[in-house]
Parts: structure tokens; C-alpha cells; sequence
């Protein structure tokens, strides 16, 4: 087993402390490998880095025998090859393409290119440059991880700096419905068919924004609307009322799509524009949140509290029992009417005897 220490310069004021991580002055490493005595310099100053070789070592892989050309840039690129050839959803493979760019621009800003010199402290200090909330840290971190699992792997380094990285704790945001009120003002607001077809599609849908922004002529046929989700690519058929099939057959499509805005087909873009028309709409109102997603909380809730099941309600919003439990258990109707009769059971106490002595 190998230690490490620092080899101190004579005029090094922390001399007498040969762990310390105030100075910088070479790392070594002693000990014995295969009963044979090691001591030798690990040619670094960072302790990460010295943990990093000292466990090669020790795995009888000198450094002299690992990998060598492995780039950061060849390694991302490896990694977004290997995430297009798994046929990913556009989305997420969007944001791993940000991270191999994002990943890459801070390797060039700190002067480094080999993949073995990320370590702990490397991954701390792309992520403090990164302005974002507790949930988007929460994932990016998840994906960091992925990729430098991806690189251990392949066998390009030892072990995974991202690894010891906790991430931040978010706090769980109710799932906060629309009341009926609310979503009465919010279609009086309507502009057009089309517009009042669109907000009448997430309300009776509850199709995610990106999927009601681009649904296409053919999901639509009769009394029903029927699609695979973007996001995990599950199947939705749901019936919709009357008035939303009338407003779907006056409303001129625009390149086969009901809601499209211009030109564009990405879900992003169209999605963006829906978007921020319904918070304007609710702003005006003074409804907050002003998130549409809300739309898609209403019909769980109102399916919920009317004795829906839990997989019926997962089949018509295309998520699984699991995830409809995990964020609408408050609206679940049996649910409530068995914590109901568990409470009631508390009223009736067993009357209490008088022991006379």
C-alpha cells in the first residue's frame, strides 16, 4: 500500500506539515507494491490527482501503461456518438450536446486537454460558473456523471470525479391545479378558434405544451386524439368533448399542424410562443402560478376526485401509476376515502373504567 506526502522546498513555511493543502509543493508517494518498496514522485500538486495515481498504481497499472491521446474533446465526442447511436429523445440529446461544448469551452479556459486532468475540483469549478437553479444543478450534475462513468468504462480513467459531487436538495413543488374559475377567465381570454382550441386541448387533454404545440392533423380523427408522447414516447388516446372536435374542423392547419407559428417545426420555438401567451393571459388576470402546465394538473385532479383510477388517470396523461401517485396522491379519491375511515376510527375511544380500591 502506497502513502502520499508532500516533498517540501527548503524555504516552504509549512514544512513540518507533510499532508498539507495550504502549499503546493510536489506530491510523492511511498510505500511497497508487491512486497517490492515504491517511492517515487506522482509528478502533481493537487491532492485529487495524487489519489487518482496513487490507486493506479496500486491496481498495478502504471501510468506509463494507461491510455494515452484520451482528450477530453475525444472522450465527449465519443460520448455524443454513443448517446445518437442509442436513438435518444431530441431533448435530452439536446443537452448533451450543451454539456460536451460546456465541458470542453471550461477545459480550454483552465489551459488543460487531457482527460485525466479533471478532477473533483475541476467538475466544482465548471459547475460554479454555472448560474442555474437548485433542479437544473441537480441534473447536469446526473449528467456529468454519466459521461465520466462513460469514460471509466472505456478504461480512459480510474475513477469518476463527479462521483463524490452531492447535489443541491430541491424542494418539492405541489402540484397546484386550476380551479375551475380560473380556467373559465383564462378561456374567455381567448383570442381566436384558434387560440380557444388550443387552450381547450390542454385542458381536456392534458397533453404536455410541446405536445399540443405541434399536434398534427392525422393524431386527430373524429371524437379523439391519439399520439405518442416527445417526451418518453408512451401512447395517449383520449376523447375530447364536442365543442374542442367543432373549433378542430374550422381551424385551418398550418403545414399539417393545428397550432404551428410560422415556419418552424421545433418544439422548443413553438412551445416558447404558447407559452408566454398563456402567462400574459394569466398575468392579466393576476393568476399565478401562470405555469400551463397547470392545465395538465387539472384533469389529473378532476380525474382523481371523481373515482378515476390510478391506472386509467397514468394511461390518458401517458405517465406510469407510479408517477400519478408520487404527484397527485392528495387528489386520489380512494385514497382520501380510506385515511377518511382510518381517522374516523380515532372518534369512538373505548369508554374508561372506574377501579375502586
Amino acid at each position: 500500500m502506497l502513502s502520499i506526502y508532500r516533498r517540501h522546498r527548503k524555504a516552504c513555511k509549512y514544512g513540518d506539515d507533510r499532508v498539507s493543502k495550504k502549499c503546493r509543493c510536489a506530491l510523492w508517494a511511498k510505500g511497497s507494491i508487491e512486497g517490492r518498496p515504491y517511492q517515487k514522485s506522482l509528478k502533481t500538486r493537487s491532492f485529487e490527482r495524487a489519489e487518482q495515481i496513487k490507486r493506479t498504481i496500486e491496481d498495478g497499472l502504471q501510468a506509463k501503461e494507461q491510455p494515452k491521446g484520451v482528450t477530453i474533446k475525444s472522450a465527449l465526442d465519443g460520448y455524443v456518438r454513443e448517446s445518437e447511436s442509442r436513438n435518444l429523445n431530441p431533448t435530452t440529446l439536446k443537452k448533451y450536446k450543451f454539456l460536451q461544448t460546456a465541458l470542453y469551452d471550461h477545459s480550454k479556459k483552465l489551459g488543460v486537454s487531457d482527460l485525466r486532468s479533471w478532477t473533483t475540483e475541476t467538475v466544482r469549478s465548471y459547475l460554479a460558473t454555472r448560474k442555474i437553479g437548485a433542479r437544473s444543478a441537480q441534473k447536469e450534475i446526473e449528467r456529468i456523471r454519466t459521461f465520466f462513468g462513460f469514460c471509466v468504462t472505456n478504461g480512459w480513467i480510474q475513477i469518476n470525479p463527479a462521483k463524490p459531487i452531492k447535489p443541491p436538495q430541491v424542494k418539492t413543488v405541489p402540484r397546484i391545479p386550476f380551479d375551475e374559475k380560473e380556467i373559465q377567465n383564462i378561456l374567455s381570454k381567448a383570442k381566436d378558434d384558434r387560440e380557444l382550441a388550443f387552450l381547450f386541448v390542454l385542458r381536456h387533454t392534458g397533453l404536455r405544451i410541446g405536445d399540443a404545440s405541434l399536434l398534427r392533423t392525422t393524431q386527430f380523427s373524429d371524437n379523439r386524439i391519439f399520439l405518442r408522447t416527445t417526451k418518453a414516447g408512451t401512447p395517449v388516446s383520449v376523447v375530447i368533448p364536442p365543442q374542442l372536435v367543432s373549433l378542430l374542423k374550422v381551424i385551418e392547419p398550418n403545414g399539417g399542424y393545428f397550432f404551428l407559428w410560422g415556419e418552424s417545426t421545433n418544439v422548443h420555438s413553438v412551445s416558447n410562443l404558447w407559452r408566454k401567451r398563456i402567462k400574459a393571459i394569466c398575468k392579466d388576470l393576476k393568476i399565478t402560478p401562470d405555469h400551463p402546465h397547470r392545465f395538465r394538473h387539472s384533469l389529473a385532479a378532476d380525474l382523481l376526485t371523481k373515482g378515476a383510477s390510478v391506472e386509467d388517470v397514468a394511461a390518458i396523461l401517458g405517465n406510469s401509476p407510479a408517477i400519478v401517485i408520487k404527484h397527485y396522491s392528495q387528489w386520489i379519491k380512494s385514497r382520501q376515502d380510506r385515511l377518511d375511515k382510518i381517522v374516523a376510527n380515532t372518534w369512538e375511544k373505548p369508554k374508561l373504567a372506574l377501579v375502586r380500591k
